[in-house]
Formats: structure tokens, sequence, C-alpha cells
């Protein structure tokens, strides 16, 4: 049996790291369950965090091949008319 799980996608590993932070937050599981959970939500951080980076890295080389090297921050009130 392996002891690794499949890395799930960054939409399913967020949904999943919802549940998990609602079952922790409801406060009525043991202390080793909640240890569990809360090492399950580090790996699942940590697919998230990879994902989000490969992710940007991905929208830098698409920039750079269309000659904008520069990514810009995004100003949510500069769309705002």
């Amino acid at each position: 049996m392996a002891s690794k799980q499949k890395k799930l996608d960054y939409e399913a590993a967020v949904k999943e790291l919802e549940a998990l932070v609602e079952r922790l937050e409801q406060g009525d599981i043991s202390l080793e369950e909640s240890l569990k959970l809360y090492e399950r939500g580090v790996l699942l951080t940590r697919d998230c965090q990879e994902s989000l980076k490969a992710a940007e890295q991905k929208v830098q080389m698409l920039l750079q091949q269309s000659g904008q090297n520069n990514m810009v921050d995004f100003d949510p009130e500069s769309d705002e008319s």
C-alpha cells in the first residue's frame, strides 16, 4: 500500500482544506484526530503553494514570449469607474 497520496489539483486541494478547517473549528474531535487533520492541511497548503508558484512561472514565461517582460500588480480600484 502506498503511503503517499496522489497530489490533488488546486481547486480540489482548496476545497479539502476548507472542509478540514470547518471540522477543526467545530472542536468535537479528539486531539489525535485534530493533529492528523492539521498535518493533512499543511500538506495541502504546500501543494497549493506549489501550484500557484508554477502558475506564476508559466505566466512569466508567456509574458516574456510575448515581449512583455514585467508583471504589473493588480489594482482592483483602477478598474472601477
